[in-house]
């Protein structure tokens, strides 16, 4: 296995573990109601943003062991998606009517990398089916990534207008990012076990 494809595993244990954590430590915020970044602004903040530059390593070492042009330019794009998101904190709770820049700044460019990556698997799941050393899981866990992202947009196209559905934006977006750091895992074994064309 190439560094790359070891750091692609290392930055994702390191996003999945600091985020869990944050979730046991801080008793401020609800997980299932609060998104993971909103936890940076409590006590034990500074593991979101670990876990955020965790996710940032994970997506740079992906991008460049991805052999297939439009998959490098699309995780490229949530590399630098996550980047922004790590230096620019996201807002409290509660100032959906009122964001400041930062909270403009980290939550288009999140979403903007999160949805490409989302393109990215359900692409390259496509391209790779059937290759050998490629995990047959990747097309499947690429469409669970897909189904829970477009909750999560659900859940924050109700939280930032209408407040008409329980709120489970945080539930959501954690099984979005867990199905995103699955699929990179799997997809970094594959491309270890074997040189995939593109």
């Amino acid at each position: 296995m190439k560094p790359q494809h070891a750091l692609v595993l290392a930055g994702s244990a390191l996003t999945a573990a600091a985020f869990a954590l944050s979730d046991v430590v801080n008793r401020e915020m609800s997980p299932v109601a609060e998104t993971v970044s909103r936890f940076v602004n409590t006590g034990h903040g500074w593991l979101v943003t670990l876990g955020l530059w965790g996710f940032v390593l994970a997506a740079a070492a992906l991008t460049l062991a991805v052999p297939d042009r439009a998959g490098r330019v699309l995780f490229g794009v949530l590399t630098a998606g996550v980047l922004l998101a790590a230096v620019f904190p996201a807002d409290p709770p509660g100032q959906w009517a009122n964001p400041s820049t930062a909270e403009q700044i980290h939550g288009l460019a999140a979403w903007i990398g999160l949805i490409c990556a989302n393109v990215a698997m359900l692409l390259l799941s496509r391209r790779w089916r059937g290759r050998e050393g490629m995990p047959g899981s990747l097309g499947p866990v690429a469409v669970c990534a897909a189904i829970a992202m477009g909750l999560f947009m659900v859940c924050t196209f109700d939280a930032m207008f209408f407040r008409a559905l329980p709120s489970l934006i945080g539930v959501t977006e954690r099984l979005a990012i867990a199905a995103d750091l699955a699929w990179m895992c799997l997809a970094a074994v594959g491309l270890g076990a074997r040189k995939v064309g593109a």
